[in-house]
């Protein structure tokens, strides 16, 4: 299948997800859109299901997940890992830790933007640390980088379990701090959007802008500044990018474990490693599959499971997958 008819089956299935979203709802669409009309033409100034409930969750599904997925194929081109991930290596867990910091401290309703601000801060510091902890002699060891960052997630899992233990007495910010962690797009509001609506744009211009020097370090380091790329400023940026994808992420959804992982692992496989066609299709798959994940729970009415909990089982599944499937390939070339 050639590149064009890809995008036109994403730019397709994008489109929509786009209308059902729009249009399904309890209130009918009839409804709905004469009052979205009266409300934009100054008619009227009451709540309305599209402009202040089905608009604001689309666009902040449609950021997510190109997020998420675009950050994943990212950190796994640069760090040639087809299992580096946000999640992975501990950058959403760093993220949530500094988050879960301003919600004890009571900053979200007098500094509203203090959130999205912490979580890029924790998401940049964590990929930080794990980087430079992965380093052996100013070289990165690419067999301890995920072990690097299974084990700061641990860490940062642990001390946050130690904040909410110590105020589980507090019940209203133990629910909150809980539904946030879960992931979840309900209630969402252009308060959400503001927060992350920026973030994302700054964020894939970024990842965009650096798609040929990402398929150069594919080949090494060393030839890669060989051939004329400064590897730490484009890994500085990079860093930097991921930070404000994920942090976006988080500050509007909360922890989505796993999408950055798988697809941008199917894609590569299913499309080839060329990062200036596989960014731009993972942009587009992602924003397209979490807003169908989205839509199924709407459509199903499905309160008990959230998007983020769908997202750890199916990415934990596939994470075991694809560890059975490495240990496998080294049984058959080593002969045990």
């Amino acid at each position: 299948m050639s590149v064009q008819y890809r995008y036109v089956i994403l730019a397709i299935a994008f489109i929509i997800c786009l209308l059902v979203n729009i249009t399904y709802g309890e209130v009918s669409w009839n409804i709905a859109y004469q009052g979205a009309v009266a409300r934009l033409t100054g008619v009227s100034s009451s709540w309305n299901p599209i402009l202040d409930e089905r608009l604001p969750r689309l666009i902040v599904t449609v950021c997510t997940g190109a997020s998420l997925a675009t950050s994943g194929v990212v950190m796994q081109s640069l760090f040639q890992n087809p299992l580096a991930s946000p999640s992975v290596l501990g950058t959403s867990c760093g993220g949530s830790l500094c988050v879960t910091l301003v919600y004890v401290m009571n900053w979200q309703f007098q500094y509203p933007f203090s959130i999205p601000l912490a979580a890029i801060f924790g998401c940049l510091v964590t990929l930080l640390l794990v980087y430079g902890l992965s380093q052996v002699n100013g070289h990165l060891q690419i067999n301890t980088l995920i072990l690097t960052g299974i084990a700061i997630s641990t860490l940062l899992i642990a001390c946050q379990g130690v904040i909410m233990y110590a105020l589980r007495d507090n019940w209203h910010l133990i629910q909150v701090l809980t539904e946030w962690e879960a992931g979840s797009t309900m209630d969402r509001s252009w308060r959400h959007v503001n927060m992350q609506v920026p973030l994302t744009l700054v964020g894939l211009y970024g990842c965009w802008s650096y798609r040929n020097e990402l398929d150069i370090l594919a080949i090494g380091s060393e030839e890669a500044l060989n051939l004329g790329v400064d590897v730490d400023k484009v890994r500085l940026r990079l860093f930097l990018c991921v930070a404000l994808l994920v942090g976006g992420a988080l500050s509007a959804v909360g922890i989505i474990a796993f999408f950055g992982l798988v697809l941008p692992h199917l894609f590569r496989n299913l499309f080839g490693p060329q990062n200036r066609q596989l960014i731009p299709l993972c942009t587009i798959g992602g924003a397209v599959i979490f807003t169908a994940l989205d839509l199924v729970l709407r459509v199903g009415d499905i309160h008990t499971l959230s998007i983020g909990n769908i997202s750890a089982i199916i990415g934990g599944l596939f994470f075991l997958i694809l560890l059975f499937s490495s240990k496998r390939k080294f049984a058959e070339v080593y002969g045990g």
